[in-house]
């Protein structure tokens, strides 16, 4: 498991990347959890919604999810800030994007 520092260094990262859908319906209520696979030199290999069901059902979300796997996808945030000693610790995450918490 990563550390609490380095979850925090990599939120950082990825914060300066995202842009959060402003005006949505309940914009406090919109954290998106995404599930990375992550290349041996820092660079993302895949990365998915986890909550496919309300993915699919809720628009405001769905608005939210492809603003964050578009922040994860910025070749501006890559490669991502980990530690590159630690690889099987960070080869497979989830990070959450929170409008409450990543600003």
């Amino acid at each position: 498991k990563m550390t609490m520092s380095e979850e925090d260094a990599l939120r950082r990262q990825l914060e300066g990347c995202w842009n959060v859908p402003f005006g949505a319906k309940d914009a406090q209520d919109l954290r998106v959890e995404i599930f990375m696979v992550i290349n041996p030199d820092r660079t993302l290999r895949d990365a998915k919604v986890v909550d496919q069901s309300r993915y699919g059902s809720d628009s405001f979300f769905r608005a939210a999810a492809d603003s964050a796997l578009r922040a994860v996808r910025n070749p501006s945030c890559s490669p991502f800030d980990v530690p590159a000693d630690k690889y099987d610790v960070w080869k497979n995450v989830t990070v959450t994007f929170d409008p409450s918490q990543m600003f």
